[in-house]
Formats: structure tokens, sequence, C-alpha cells
């Protein structure tokens, strides 16, 4: 027996490479183990896709005999007819019997991933179409043919009408990653997903109770010193989710540069999710024939960076309101929308061309941003820092002005956005302004001496804190708007008169 030790040789120990290769093998298995936990966490988050629905639905079909289901007789042809109709109305009893969450609602395919309605593009449905009719015995070139699955796709249009649930306007619902988050005057819960709530999207977050946003808090009130524009702001935030409150506001953020305007609008799009958010013009939003105000159909919020140019005052008091109103897609057949976007804006200047009556302006919650910040103090990072860490605790700040807003009926009264409004209104155009409410219209045969109509002009902005214009600018503002003005015995005169009935825009 050798008992010779075995003396330690100098030099760093070299791993045999055997030992190697398991190592690595070792390592690669870990980091696919993570990566495969990691996804399935992701999706776990988020739910299914579209995709994933629709392969699981594909694997449900089997070979049906169409000329028995169509009833035809032995020396009958199946017609192409026949296989589109036959199909269509096969996927869709499959979906009811299988209570699977597919159908569509103005044109679109929507289907529910576990968690939330996402629709589909038409091109990934035409393909599920085609496959699903392989799969039910549509010879292969047929299934496969353009024109075959263009006509079944017009045909499931046609017949799966997704019938939305009648809203509970005391209820506002906020889809989030861990549940959905029930509030009313009473109270408030997190609850589990259900399909009937045809909820179209899902925060990025989840909802933490204990949540705080000390950033954003600090930032908040450095660049909104008042209080109750603070409030106000978190009122309209929370406003966004519902679909019950007749507040009919449109908010503008309204200030020159350097304000803090922009922070806020990368932390709200972030808290809402750029998927649930567009950025139009009001003037592109409210053209007659406009593509853009389809887009909001499927949005919480339409907030964009400035608004100008003019607008169509109908539409724009309509899209305030939220009342129903016509849209339509590129390409795509006019449609009503009913539930879309609340707008905000952020601007430099305030609507120059607009509309002069009260029931215009009445429309608008200016929320003034007056603290310009030295660059010294300014944090070009700070929306960063904010979206990356405190996104459920600026969720739980919206949170209590939409309870606020639910208990109160209405917006915090704010003197400052009162005023700011008062300001925008003097600004505005006075004598179209006294011409509306005084019902006053063009006449061919009456005439009003020029100096008595300016007496109540003057009157009328004085009860009603207007600038006044002089009474040459009024003759001129006068025949701008298409009235008549001439000179008599009696002086200036011109043709205009009362209305018989006062149409209240109030």
């Amino acid at each position: 027996m050798n008992n010779t030790a075995v003396q330690p040789q100098d030099g760093p120990r070299v791993a045999s490479p055997l030992i190697s290769s398991l190592r690595e093998d070792f390592q690669t298995k870990t980091r696919e183990i993570k990566a495969d936990r990691a996804a399935k966490a992701e999706k776990e988050i988020k739910g299914r896709t579209v995709t994933d629905v629709l392969s699981e639905l594909i694997n449900t079909f089997e070979e049906i005999d169409f000329r028995e289901r169509a009833k035809l007789e032995p020396d009958q042809k199946i017609t192409q007819k026949i296989y589109v109709v036959q199909s269509a109305d096969i996927i869709l009893e499959k979906a009811k019997a299988q209570n699977w969450g597919i159908g569509v609602n103005n044109d679109f395919i929507y289907i529910y991933n576990g968690k939330y309605w996402q629709p589909t593009g038409t091109g990934d449905f035409k393909t599920f179409l085609s496959d699903a009719a392989k799969k039910m015995g549509v010879p292969l070139n047929d299934a496969k043919y353009y024109k075959f699955q263009d006509e079944l796709y017009k045909q499931f249009i046609s017949i799966a009408n997704l019938t939305t649930p009648d809203p509970n306007n005391n209820i506002t619902l906020i889809n989030l990653q861990n549940g959905t988050f029930e509030i009313s005057k009473d109270k408030q819960s997190l609850r589990d997903y259900r399909r009937e709530d045809f909820l179209k999207y899902q925060l990025t977050f989840s909802y933490d109770p204990s949540a705080e946003a000390p950033m954003f808090e600090k930032y908040l009130e450095r660049v909104l010193p008042d209080e109750d524009c603070r409030k106000v702001l978190a009122e309209y935030i929370g406003y966004i989710f519902t679909h019950g409150l007749k507040l009919e506001k449109i908010a503008l953020l309204y200030g020159s540069g350097a304000n803090g305007k922009s922070v806020f609008f990368d932390i709200i799009t972030a808290l809402l999710g750029r998927e649930n958010t567009c950025s139009f013009s009001l003037q592109s939003l409210t053209k007659t024939d406009s593509y853009q105000r389809g887009e909001l159909s499927d949005k919480l919020l339409n907030y964009a960076s400035e608004i100008n140019g003019s607008l169509e005052a109908s539409i724009f008091k309509q899209l305030a309101s939220g009342e129903p109103v016509g849209a339509r897609r590129i390409y795509g057949r006019p449609f009503t929308m009913e539930k879309y976007a609340k707008l905000m804006f952020n601007c430099n200047e305030l609507p120059k061309e607009t509309e002069q009556t009260h029931a215009f302006f009445r429309r608008f919650l200016i929320i003034p941003f007056t603290q310009t910040i030295p660059e010294a103090e300014r944090d070009v990072n700070l929306s960063k820092k904010i979206i990356g860490s405190e996104l459920s605790g600026v969720f739980n700040w919206v949170l209590d002005g939409l309870k606020r807003l639910l208990a109160q009926g209405a917006f915090t009264a704010s003197p400052v956005i009162e005023n700011q409004l008062k300001e925008f209104r003097m600004q505005s155009d006075s004598v179209s302004m006294f011409l509306e409410e005084c019902s006053y219209k063009q006449s061919s045969d009456n005439k009003i001496l020029l100096q008595t109509l300016y007496n109540e002009y003057r009157n009328f902005c004085l009860v009603n804190g207007y600038y006044s214009v002089s009474n040459k600018t009024l003759k001129t503002r006068l025949e701008t708007l298409g009235y008549e003005t001439r000179k008599t015995m009696a002086g200036q005169c011109v043709f205009i008169e009362k209305s018989d009935e006062h149409f209240n825009t109030f």
C-alpha cells in the first residue's frame, strides 16, 4: 500500500472537460427555467393573447356533413354560398354553446382573453375562419381562396353582433392587473374579472390600497399650488372611467412653457396605458368627415399637447357631453359612438375661433398652470421616476378624486378655475355673445338705431362682466356677421330684430 501523500500542485486548478460541460448545461437549464417562469408570469399578468384564444378554439372543430346540415337533395351541389353560410352559423353556434367570448361590436371582432375584451385584426380573424372551415370539411382550395375568406368574414360580421350590457350608471369599473375595481357612492372593492362587464382595457399596474406617491404629490404641489385645482385635476382623471355622470366637461391645462404640464402628460399616459389613449387635436376630432373621431371608441382618454384651429361647435358640444355621436374609420362603415374617450388638452393659448354662447363655454374646465419652474430646479427624468415606482400611488390619488366626485356629483368649486373661465369669455367675442343671448337676428324691414343698440350692448357687457368694443367696432362686427347697416335721417341704423322664440342654449 502506497502511503505517499499527494502534494497539491502550484497554480490554478483546471476543471475537467466533463465538469465544465455539466456546469454549462446546468447554467443553460437554469436560464431556460427562469425565462419560462418569467414568460408564464407575464402571461398570467396580461392574460391570454387573442392568438392564444383563437388557437384553442381551432382545436375544438371537427368535420361535419354540410350536405345533411343544409338539407340538400342527392343531386344538389354544395355551393360556395352554402359553405360560407353554414360555416359562419356553426362557428357562432359553437361559440355560444361553449361560452366563448367572441363577437362583433361596431364592425369589429372582439375576443375575451379572460381579463378583458381585445379587438382582433381582420387578417388574423380571416385566418381563423379559414382554418375553422378547413377543419369542418370545406375543400382546401375553397377555404384558402381569398374571396371565400372575405365572404366568410362578412357573413360572420353580419350574424355575430355582440350585445353589450346596459350600463349601471351608479357603478364605475376600472380594470387592473389584479382584478376589477368596483366603486360607487356607497362602496368600493376589488373583485374578479367578469366577461359581462365588456371592459376593453386593462391598466398596467395592480391596485394597492397602501401605495403612496410622494414624488408625484411634491411635484403637483409645486406646479399647482392651489389645493382646489389639484382636487379638480384628480376628479377629472377619475371622471375618465365613469359613464353615468353628465358633467359635460373638456379639461384644458393652460399655461406657457416650463410649468409642469408635459410631466403630467407623461404620467397620465403611462397610468392609462398608451394603447388606451390617443392624441388627436380638437380640430381634427370635430370635423364633420373626421376619421380620427372613430378612434375614440376604444380609448379612455384623448390627451393632446395643443388645441389649435377652428372647430365644429355642434360636434364639440356632443363630444364634451358624452352624447352619441356619428363616426367612421378609414375603409369602415359609419357608426354611432356611445361610449368613448374623455378629452383633455395641454395648451399655451386658449381657443380663439369659438362659438360665443354659454352652452359652448360651460363645457370648458380650464386649469391654469402658472408656475414657471426655474431651469436649475427642473428634473428632466422626473416623469420616468414617478412612472417607474409610483403609478399605484398615483392611482390612489385618482381614486380619492373619483370618490369625491361621486359624492359631490360635481367638480370641486375652484375660484381660480372659475376666474380663468370668466377671463376666457371676456377675451372672446362679446358682440356675438350679445346677439346670441339676446335673441337678435337679421331683418329685412325692422331697424334699430345703432346708438340704441350700442347702449343695450354696453349694458349687457357691464352686467355680465365682458369687455365691450367701441360703437364703430360694433358696426364693423355686425356687418361682418351679415347685418345690414344704413345711414338715415335719424342716424346710423341696423336692420335687426329679436326672434319670435328664444331658443335656450343653456
